[in-house]
């Protein structure tokens, strides 16, 4: 990993903001958790997913739209019948 060092002034109100080359680095985004430690005199950053690992592929983009995409065909009710076998679902989703 490359070594990427700047200055950054602490507000009145005790914030930092990390710059946009540090955060694109670290893939983290605006809202995201860091977990803050202190370690001989230092102050460590460290970025944390509250998700469960195993869960991650839910909350991304492209599965949320999918999600966002099937809640409208539903309010829609643009749903598929019942089938009575796999062979009857493939028969539908291939016309």
């Amino acid at each position: 990993m490359m070594s990427i060092s700047t200055i950054m002034k602490i507000s009145h109100q005790g914030q930092i903001r990390i710059p946009k080359k540090i955060m694109l680095s670290l893939g983290i985004e605006k809202g995201d958790y860091l977990e803050v430690a202190i370690h001989e005199n230092q102050i460590i950053l460290k970025p944390r997913k509250l998700i469960d690992p195993s869960q991650g592929w839910y909350w991304t983009k492209e599965w949320q739209k999918m999600e966002s995409q099937a809640d409208e065909d539903i309010e829609k009710d643009q749903l598929s019948g019942k089938f009575d076998s796999a062979k009857e679902g493939l028969k539908w989703l291939k016309k």
